[in-house]
């Protein structure tokens, strides 16, 4: 799981309040922080052919108040970026009034375990698990003149601050694809 708050100056205490006070007088909204990571290595004819690595951070502010709906975001999770959403939603919502509904049903149920498959296993063991489905593969007889094996994987990290400092957090999409192709 991400901690958001660790690397930047705004605190988790910082954001309840900025966000409380924000959605003070709407009818529902959140702050949604999310973590990506993803990384695909392509392997063929016992070559590395292709290899990408991507890695993003950043927010969403959503406030509602009756048909109107204010969101602003950023990939710069700071104090200063987020009172400045916090202000475009104010500016967006002045002459809107509601009423914060604080009750979320809670039916999520945990669907994945806190484990990131991206950072958990080096490069190193990625390439040697690739290496070793062109090995057997290409074990299976002399027929075979082409192997593409390819690994991809997926992290996030999901965080949702509501009004009253209530949290929410989720991993999700942590995947690992091993499809193999071959030539005979």
């Amino acid at each position: 799981m991400s901690d958001f708050f660790t690397k930047t100056d705004l605190s988790r205490k910082d954001a309840e309040s900025i966000i409380s006070e924000t959605l003070n007088n709407c009818d529902d909204g959140e702050l949604y922080l999310e973590n990506s990571k993803s990384e695909s290595i392509v392997l063929d004819d016992d070559k590395i052919k292709s290899s990408s690595y991507s890695s993003d951070l950043g927010y969403g502010l959503r406030a509602v108040t009756g048909e109107v709906v204010a969101y602003s975001h950023s990939n710069e999770i700071s104090k200063k970026s987020l009172k400045q959403s916090a202000n475009n939603l104010s500016s967006t919502l002045k002459s809107q009034k509601g009423i914060y509904n604080h009750e979320i049903p809670q039916s999520n149920e945990k669907f994945y375990k806190d484990v990131n498959p991206i950072e958990e296993k080096s490069l190193q063991s990625k390439l040697d698990l690739l290496k070793e489905v062109n090995n057997y593969t290409r074990a299976k007889g002399g027929m075979v003149q082409q192997v593409t094996a390819s690994f991809a994987g997926e992290h996030k990290s999901i965080e949702i601050i509501r009004s009253g400092g209530e949290v929410l957090t989720a991993v999700s999409y942590t995947h690992l694809t091993l499809p193999t192709n071959r030539e005979v």
